[in-house]
């Protein structure tokens, strides 16, 4: 590509960061991976992995190619295109770019001409051209679109799922100049199948944050429906089948618990982060905030309700969580609606033990929730909350099963079960 030492160095070896660094070492790159975290860049050498979606077999033969990690930030400077993915989470209610802030430095620190700088972490319209490339260039003393190339291009990561990967979904690029998007395009049409382009940095940031608070606002549509039609004696998943059968203007959402992850529950907060700063309220999105993070709460109290019907107490009552990870077939439990839902069962009083195939420990206040680990088990409990569905669940005889049943999700046809 360049008579740079390496295609490609990517910043932040996580969910996003990883299947990239892997992706472009499959399409014959020469890719080095960096993170600050010394223990995870270990680990990665010796071909472990700490991505669900990424085996370490996957890893191993990854390594096989032109890839390697490190800690040293030097490569960031030998290698032409620099990919920014590392965390942006919320801290108080308030966007976090500490880490892109310190990946932009350390770059700037190593920056030379002719690089290209990429950054994929969700964050807020403006961040690029606000953030990014004032501090590459106050860094390196180098001129952006000039002396380095500049642009966004943001995640589409969906983990778990098998059937839209990191090579195969559309992947939107921008930059801050003609040049810019010219190179970062081709960049990724080397590794990805659909590249898609946009006229700069700003619209590439809305469109992420456009895609999650779509299906936010959606989500919270339809459990505020799924609330009223359980008042008013209505089966709320007839309905959605049957309005599914409509072939335009329809696209179904389910009810659910709550929703989970680090982008639907999270990217519609930098959009309300933004438009505070311009003193225009998105209400709208707001109140599908309000309505979603509602949601495990409304569980807890169907749930009570459902046991005082049979003349159980609640308190020191025997609850089982099935699944606990914010989505089906992984181990994730990042803003998992499972975990407010417990903290309220555990202030409550209840006996509280949980099963995941995917997930190890959970521990609250620095006490480990019991994981049963025998299925048989499941008549032993007062209560069974269907939480995640996973495809292990499938296999459970559920109708023998002489506990009371709560299923959140919808998910699984069980003539004595309650849902939402």
């Amino acid at each position: 590509m360049s008579e740079f030492k390496y295609d490609l160095a990517v910043i932040g070896l996580g969910y996003v960061g990883l299947p990239l660094a892997i992706e472009a070492a499959n399409s014959t790159l020469r890719v080095a991976g960096y993170d600050i975290n010394k223990i995870v860049v270990d680990n990665l050498n010796n071909s472990i992995s700490h991505v669900e979606d990424i085996s370490d077999q996957t890893l191993n033969d990854a390594l096989a190619k032109e890839l390697s990690f490190t800690s040293d930030p030097k490569v960031l400077g030998e290698s032409e295109y620099i990919v920014i993915s590392v965390p942006t989470p919320l801290t108080d209610y308030q966007p976090d770019l500490s880490y892109v802030e310190a990946a932009s430095k350390s770059i700037g620190e190593n920056l030379k001409k002719g690089q290209v700088v990429i950054l994929e972490s969700t964050t807020y319209p403006g961040t690029t051209l606000e953030i990014v490339l004032p501090i590459l260039e106050n860094v390196s003393n180098l001129k952006a679109g000039v002396d380095f190339l500049l642009g966004y291009s943001p995640e589409r990561i969906d983990p778990g799922n098998k059937e839209w990967t990191f090579k195969n979904t559309p992947k939107i690029v921008s930059g801050i100049n003609t040049k810019s998007l010219e190179k970062i395009s081709e960049f990724y049409k080397s590794i990805i199948d659909n590249v898609v382009e946009v006229s700069g940095t700003r619209e590439a940031e809305m469109v992420k944050l456009i895609e999650n608070t779509y299906r936010q606002v959606n989500i919270a549509m339809v459990n505020e429906l799924a609330i009223l039609s359980n008042m008013l004696d209505i089966d709320i998943w007839e309905v959605v089948e049957a309005a599914k059968t409509k072939p335009f203007g329809f696209q179904s959402f389910r009810p659910g618990p709550g929703v989970g992850g680090h982008c639907i529950p999270i990217d519609p907060k930098y959009l309300s982060f933004k438009t505070r700063q311009i003193g225009q309220p998105v209400r709208f999105v707001e109140l599908a905030q309000e309505i979603n993070n509602s949601m495990p709460n409304y569980v807890v109290a169907r749930i009570s309700e459902l046991m005082n019907k049979k003349e159980i107490l609640l308190k020191n009552s025997k609850i089982l969580i099935l699944g606990v990870a914010y989505k089906k077939d992984i181990g994730d439990t990042r803003e998992s609606p499972a975990i407010d839902i417990m903290e309220s069962l555990l202030e409550k009083s209840v006996d509280l033990s949980f099963y995941d195939p995917h997930v190890d420990e959970l521990v609250f206040n620095e006490n480990s929730i019991y994981k049963e680990e025998n299925l048989e088990n499941l008549s032993n409990y007062d209560l069974i909350l269907i939480h995640t569905p996973h495809s292990e669940f499938h296999e459970i005889n559920f109708e023998s099963i002489t506990s009371l049943i709560f299923d959140s999700t919808g998910s699984f046809e069980i003539s004595n079960a309650e849902r939402i």
